[in-house]
């Protein structure tokens, strides 16, 4: 290779290197959203908590042990004498049967520990779904403006032509007059397009949490009909793969199994409960006729027990806490058919928009075929003096509404078929 060839690609591999970092797909863009959002780090703290609090379940299997001491100083003034005590105790106990309340109470934590985990899907799912309508919006945005750009290139140029024939002689100040108002227009628009673009990349760089200086451009993917018009499943498929996916619908089946522990575990209260104590003691006397180390030996005692206990009457506690759980399973099995049924809600609204956004392409197609035909029919006349400007600006203004519609449409329905992918757990393939 070239000696100076080699040099140019030392010196410019660092720029073309930030310029790809400054390059963003939309793969990126989820994992790094993934990674930096705030509810996302949140919901992986939930998640060690849950481990914490599954340890301590366990926990409450072991016995307990603990260590006391206590020391005094006895003064008597009428006999001018004062004294010194010291006690010390090691104290063990075990439940031995709480009616299988730790049994419940672990298999609770576990259960909340995988709640917490679908609750970290979800937000990861409405992450996406968030993203990815943001992602889309910019390449609307890139394409809206790569249209007004051409428009404008038209404009400009049909704008210094006819403000030669003006100046010519050639036409009359009112039919240039339009023209120049179309122009300015033009020029509006094109502006509109650019802050539309910036606001729609500013959106997406606050999404992901990115400095609002930071540079950043997007990578705009060449979309083909085919996708735009792929075919899409029915609602009720749909549905039904939701149904085995949707980390909300997991979550509430999680909860019925929840809520039938607590009753389980409300009607542990029924039982007795057994527990295993003993421990050993000591103590000494400075007022004795023996020394501490002997008094200490002398005073050692040691102790065990085993104690039942049982509530006859608890003034119903028992049975309300029985009861309550008992409710408390009626109202989450209510909630598993909302969720149900709001999920089928939103994956039908999604199904709707997309086969609309479909149709409503293929409509706006042909209707942009049919005002580029017809545009450029009038332009033709216009330029051979048959048409006026009135009318060859009524048909730029019609195509530039039919190329709007048109990308409207199209990105619309890449939306929803997305979206309808994310709810039934398929990879975002755009």
């Amino acid at each position: 290779m070239d000696t100076k060839l080699t040099f140019l690609l030392f010196l410019i591999s660092p720029l073309l290197l930030s310029a790809q970092d400054n390059l963003w797909s939309l793969e990126k863009c989820l994992d790094y959203a993934l990674e930096h959002s705030i509810e996302m780090q949140k919901g992986r703290i939930s998640i060690e908590e849950s481990d914490v609090n599954i340890k301590q379940a366990k926990a409450q299997w072991q016995p307990s042990l603990s260590f006391n001491t206590s020391h005094s100083i006895n003064n008597n003034p009428y006999e001018g004498l004062t004294s010194y005590n010291g006690n010390y105790g090691l104290s063990a106990g075990w439940t031995v049967f709480n009616g299988f309340k730790r049994k419940y109470s672990i298999q609770q934590q576990k259960l909340q520990g995988e709640i917490e985990t679908g609750n970290v899907a979800l937000t990861k799912e409405e992450i996406k779904i968030a993203v990815l309508t943001d992602y889309i919006q910019v390449l609307y945005a890139i394409e809206n403006l790569r249209t007004k750009q051409s428009s404008m290139e038209v404009a400009e140029a049909d704008y210094n032509r006819n403000k030669q024939l003006f100046e010519a002689g050639a036409i009359s100040k009112s039919d240039f007059s339009q023209i120049e108002a179309q122009y300015m227009n033009e020029k509006y628009q094109l502006v509109v397009a650019e802050n539309d673009l910036i606001e729609s990349k500013l959106n997406l760089k606050l999404l992901l949490r990115l400095d609002s200086n930071t540079e950043f451009d997007i990578i705009s993917p060449s979309i083909s009909e085919e996708e735009i018009l792929k075919a899409i499943p029915s609602k009720e498929d749909i549905y039904q793969n939701t149904l085995n996916t949707r980390p909300e619908v997991q979550n509430a089946m999680l909860n019925e199994k929840m809520s039938e522990l607590k009753i389980k575990s409300a009607k542990s209260g029924y039982y007795p409960s057994i527990s295993l104590n003993a421990g050993v003691s000591t103590g000494h006397n400075s007022r004795a006729d023996v020394n501490a180390g002997q008094q200490m030996k002398q005073n050692f005692g040691e102790n065990i027990g085993l104690s039942l206990n049982y509530s006859i009457m608890d003034n119903r506690s028992r049975k309300s806490e029985v009861e309550r759980a008992k409710l408390e399973q009626k109202s989450t099995q209510l909630q598993t058919e909302k969720i149900k049924d709001d999920l089928y809600k939103q994956i039908e609204a999604a199904y709707n928009d997309a086969i609309a956004a479909q149709m409503n392409y293929v409509s706006s197609v042909s209707n942009e075929k049919a005002a580029e035909a017809s545009f450029n029919l009038t332009k033709e006349k216009f330029d051979l003096g048959i048409r006026n400007p009135y009318e060859m600006l009524n048909e730029k203004n019609a195509l530039i509404k039919a190329l709007q519609q048109t990308l409207q449409a199209k990105y619309t329905a890449i939306l929803n078929i997305q979206i309808l992918n994310i709810y039934q757990g398929l990879p975002i393939i755009i």
